[in-house]
């Protein structure tokens, strides 16, 4: 494969690396990790950053229960009696089937850039925080070009299948207004690269 140059970040470029590390960051299993990142202000300061940089209003975090929190991930995205809401695979947002086409597209455009799941991953390659992280090494590795594409491919239709379920369904106060909030970011991505 032909390597190039990385070119120079941008602003949007910035924007971008920052919606993926949120996302992220917010869909994996809820951790220590990101507890830490919401008590600190850390989590609420990435937030009001890309807030700044699209124009939008920064969801409010407050009163956040860690427990709750646990909880509503399992019931929108891990194992719910009324149907999981929000299943946190792109395949079924693009497709509605796990290890469908979408799904191997995505595997096919990550090994095409040099991004492959590790052994360690212990869900599909298509989980919405997994892509995500695929697109922070691509920024991270200046291939901000193809991490946005990856945002605008195959993140941003996720946010737009699910949003409102994430929204209507939950009770923790945390996964409804960072949904809402991050896929009205996701909605207006627009990559002229064509990866």
């Amino acid at each position: 494969m032909k390597q190039t140059a990385a070119r120079q970040a941008t602003p949007a470029d910035e924007t971008v690396a920052l919606a993926l590390q949120v996302v992220a960051a917010s869909y994996r299993s809820p951790d220590a990790t990101l507890r830490d990142d919401v008590d600190s202000g850390a989590y609420a300061a990435a937030l009001a950053a890309l807030a700044e940089a699209t124009g939008h209003r920064a969801p409010t975090l407050a009163g956040l229960d860690w427990p709750r929190i646990q909880a509503a991930y399992v019931a929108l995205f891990v194992s719910n009696a009324g149907g999981i809401p929000a299943p946190p695979y792109v395949g079924l947002a693009l497709d509605g089937e796990l290890l469908g086409p979408s799904a191997e597209a995505l595997k096919r455009f990550l090994a095409h850039h040099g991004v492959e799941a590790t052994a360690a991953w212990n869900d599909l390659p298509d989980h919405l925080a997994a892509v995500a992280e695929a697109g922070t090494l691509l920024a991270a590795a200046g291939r901000d070009d193809v991490a946005c594409v990856l945002l605008e491919r195959f993140l941003s239709p996720w946010f737009q299948r699910y949003a409102p379920e994430v929204v209507a369904a939950d009770v923790s106060g945390f996964y409804g207004p960072v949904t809402e909030f991050l896929g009205s970011i996701l909605s207006e991505v627009s990559c002229e690269a064509a990866a």
